[in-house]
């Protein structure tokens, strides 16, 4: 078996695995090996929680994300991680059983 990478029509690249005697060229109809689906996340709730912490942090200029070392991306983090993580994990236990959960 081999692993192709390719992008989509959406510009979205992807990693597929084939038969290694298959062409790179069916790559979208091989096993895909993506990360979990991020439509999958509750954007309308990171985005307000995005700006609760900013509003947090006093992050409301660009004056004030130059005067501060860490905290936009403290910001991102704490807003991003745990949502994503769970993607993983329900990824994780649609794959031991037996899903298709992107």
């Amino acid at each position: 078996m081999k692993v192709v990478e390719w992008e989509d029509k959406d510009g979205y690249r992807h990693r597929s695995m084939l038969r290694d005697n298959d062409p790179d060229r069916l790559a979208s109809s091989g096993i895909p090996l993506d990360p979990p689906d991020i439509d999958r996340l509750d954007w309308d709730k990171i985005k307000r929680d995005l700006h609760n912490s900013l509003v947090e942090g006093g992050l409301s200029t660009w004056q004030d994300v130059q005067n501060s070392q860490t905290g936009l991306v403290s910001s991102i983090l704490s807003v991003l991680k745990r949502p994503l993580i769970d993607l993983y994990k329900q990824q994780n236990i649609a794959a031991k059983a037996g899903g298709t959960d992107g």
